[in-house]
């Protein structure tokens, strides 16, 4: 097996999370009647609490319903986009060769660079867009011969260095 190769060493068997089961189990599984509760069922309900310290992680809006579609579809369409431009062409944060320096403090701070730039290229984009000031045309528009001064002698000084 190539270890280098980080798909093939994920889909190695060994490396999936696996139960062993005593051999009697395997060989003849237990009725349904003699499983757990928790093993009979297809589905399970929890309710506030059951899950201790990862009850946090609760919403309270069920996840395809309008409520919820109000309060998180714009979110999560900004943070596509977000994502889409990040991971796009012009900076491709995925792409390794993008940030080859060794170390994981050095990829970091590359990737975070990367997203500053991201960023920078987000705000000039908008602006591009939204800040269109019109210039007012030159009140009197001369013609390039008229009032133009005479070109500088051939052996005129150049302006004082300060």
């Amino acid at each position: 097996m190539d270890l280098a190769n980080a798909r093939r060493r994920a889909a190695h068997m060994a490396a999936k999370p696996t139960i062993l089961l005593p051999d009697n189990e395997r060989k003849r599984p237990l009725p349904l009647a003699e499983l757990p509760r928790i093993c009979q069922k297809s589905t399970i309900t929890l309710r506030p609490g059951d899950l201790g310290i990862k009850d946090k992680l609760h919403q309270d809006r069920h996840y395809p319903t309008p409520n919820w579609q109000d309060a998180y579809k714009s979110i999560r369409a900004n943070t596509e986009g977000v994502n889409g431009r990040i991971k796009g062409h012009h900076i491709d944060i995925g792409d390794p060769m993008k940030r080859l320096a060794h170390g994981r403090v050095a990829q970091t701070l590359l990737t975070a660079l990367m997203v500053c730039l991201a960023n920078q290229h987000i705000l000039l984009s908008w602006r591009q867009a939204h800040d269109r000031t019109e210039e007012p045309a030159p009140q009197d528009t001369t013609t390039p011969d008229e009032h133009d001064p005479a070109p500088p002698e051939a052996d005129s000084r150049p302006p004082p260095r300060e």
